[in-house]
């Protein structure tokens, strides 16, 4: 199952492996404990203030609930390197306490470990695990549409991950292979009633052959199948599925302007339950940085896939497009200014989203360990169903420090 991605209101797992990543990356000017041991430790902290104009999502003016809230989120990064291996470990809580509104309060946790292992020139592997316990915010997720009427709290769910790759080739050869696995698993905690029929898990197998060619450029073929299965039975039937999605493309490093990589194919859903509409199609995705400048850089992201919805419906055709200008003014400021538009297309009941979201900000490196961002979120969702549309904006000012 994929979450539907929703700007305004994104699954706090993706947002805390994010948030914690932001504060503990391996900066070189961040502060690191170093120890006899072997072991580096990279504490950080990120606290921040925002102002959210309608915290449920909710479509009525009347409905809308608005507050300032703190977040606070500390977080470490243990890392050891052994010759060629590289091992990480990663663990953050984020505390958000909403002043007009404290049924809104939330507290979430993350841990998360990474191996990085090179065995020769030809061999390498990668396995990484991670746990999160989140929420989703009232009147999105399993209860979107809703304005947060039926919630007096968040969604809480707990996910845990365990995934990693093989590959096998030289990188100074052209040919090489990589098999990828990955078990996910998610389980909501609240409001059982309705939530448990949204607890499912996804087993991802997958397997990718590179040709690299002169140019830092490798040519690829791409095949993943998913198994999704759900604990309960959906009252309106079985939801569970296998994705199969094939596709060839292309990545390529850092050359004088551009890198990224473009990914295009076919993709075919198939329902356990007969009575759920099937889908096959086109599919892609492709993620693009054009640097014009060597303190200026253009991100372009566009994609397309199928996806099961938190409500009713078969699935969802989710296209995705978003650009995102990054732009560093001296060693002091920089700006971001970006936009992304999402069409999600349900299949099984007529309905359609549009989600437009704005984000624009920018950075102040005060000194080596404290860095402030400030900025806004304006997210802009029209559907042909009234009870799915709001406007929610999202001010705020962030201040992430290190040693």
């Amino acid at each position: 199952m994929n979450v539907p991605f929703k700007v305004s209101c994104m699954s706090v797992a993706v947002a805390s492996v994010f948030m914690a990543n932001v504060v503990i990356a391996a900066d070189e000017k961040a502060g690191v404990i170093r120890t006899e041991s072997g072991v580096d430790f990279t504490p950080g902290l990120n606290s921040g203030l925002k102002y959210d104009d309608n915290i449920t999502s909710a479509s009525e003016s009347a409905d809308k609930i608005d507050s300032w809230a703190l977040t606070v989120t500390p977080a470490v990064q243990a890392q050891m390197q052994d010759g060629n291996n590289v091992y990480t470990l990663e663990a953050g809580l984020e505390y958000g306490d909403y002043f007009s509104s404290s049924d809104d309060n939330y507290l979430d946790a993350l841990l998360k470990a990474k191996s990085e292992l090179e065995f020769n020139q030809s061999n390498r592997m990668q396995l990484e695990a991670f746990y999160v316990s989140g929420h989703e915010d009232r009147g999105s997720g399993v209860f979107e549409g809703t304005s947060g009427a039926l919630q007096d709290e968040g969604n809480t769910f707990d996910i845990l991950s365990v995934g990693g790759f093989y590959e096998y080739g030289a990188m100074t050869t052209p040919a090489r292979v990589k098999l990828s696995a990955k078990y996910y698993a998610k389980e909501y905690t609240n409001f059982e009633t309705v939530t448990q029929y949204r607890n499912y898990a996804d087993t991802t197998l997958g397997g990718t052959f590179y040709y690299d060619t002169q140019a830092a450029t490798s040519l690829l073929v791409e095949l993943i199948t998913v198994g999704t299965a759900y604990d309960e039975v959906d009252p309106t039937g079985k939801r569970d599925s296998t994705t199969n999605t094939a596709r060839v493309g292309a990545e390529w490093q850092a050359t004088a302007s551009t890198e990224g990589s473009v990914k295009v194919g076919y993709q075919a859903k198939d329902f356990d339950n007969a009575d759920r509409e099937d889908f096959s199609g086109l599919s892609w995705d492709a993620k693009v940085t054009w640097k014009p400048l060597t303190y200026s850089s253009f991100d372009f992201t566009t994609g397309r896939a199928s996806k099961d919805p938190n409500g009713a419906g078969d699935f969802i055709r989710a296209t995705s497009y978003g650009v995102k200008w990054n732009h560093e003014w001296s060693e002091l400021f920089a700006t971001f200014i970006g936009f992304n538009q999402v069409t999600d297309s349900y299949t099984g009941i007529d309905r359609e989203d549009k989600t437009k979201a704005y984000q624009l900000g920018i950075n102040y490196n005060v000194t080596r360990w404290l860095t402030l961002k400030s900025g806004v979120n304006i997210n802009q969702v029209d559907s042909t169903d009234n009870q799915f549309v709001f406007d929610r904006n999202v001010y705020f000012i962030n201040a992430a420090m290190t040693l």
